[in-house]
């Protein structure tokens, strides 16, 4: 599969997510938050953009593998950084998400103002932890190879 048929199908679920998601966490959010698409809106751009490149990253891993029988340690690398980064983002954004709308603070507030930023912050932490620990092949010094 060539990267532009690569990149059509990324975006294509890219903007799938968005609209499902986005969609979705505001209907489901419209009896307890008045302006829901506040925080409807945010979430299916998170999701269009988190989708996006795992698309991209999936469709030439899989082609890779069906190539030649193994995906190469660049593509196994960036996406096993991005898997560790989602993870890093629902786990951290949302314990922090849900231990401050435990307290005196509102759903809105405790998603925009401390959930996001958090979840930022443990993606990085988790992004460069899942790539630390990826396996890489050692190449000689001057090799072009990828």
């Amino acid at each position: 599969m060539n990267k532009i048929l690569k990149s059509i199908a990324s975006l294509l679920a890219g903007g799938l997510a968005f609209v499902v998601i986005g969609v979705g966490v505001t209907e489901a959010l419209d009896p307890y938050i008045w302006p829901s698409a506040m925080l409807g809106l945010p979430a299916g751009i998170v999701a269009g953009m988190v989708v996006l490149p795992l698309t991209y990253l999936g469709l030439t891993y899989w082609g890779e593998q069906r190539e030649t029988g193994r995906a190469s340690a660049r593509t196994r690398r960036r996406l096993w950084t991005l898997a560790g980064a989602t993870a890093g983002f629902i786990v951290g954004g949302g314990l922090a998400m849900a231990v401050i709308s435990m307290q005196a603070v509102g759903l809105a507030s405790a998603i925009l103002l401390v959930g996001f930023p958090v979840g930022v912050f443990s993606a990085l932490v988790g992004g460069y932890l899942a790539y630390r620990q990826s396996a890489v092949e050692r190449r000689p010094p001057g090799s072009t190879a990828n």
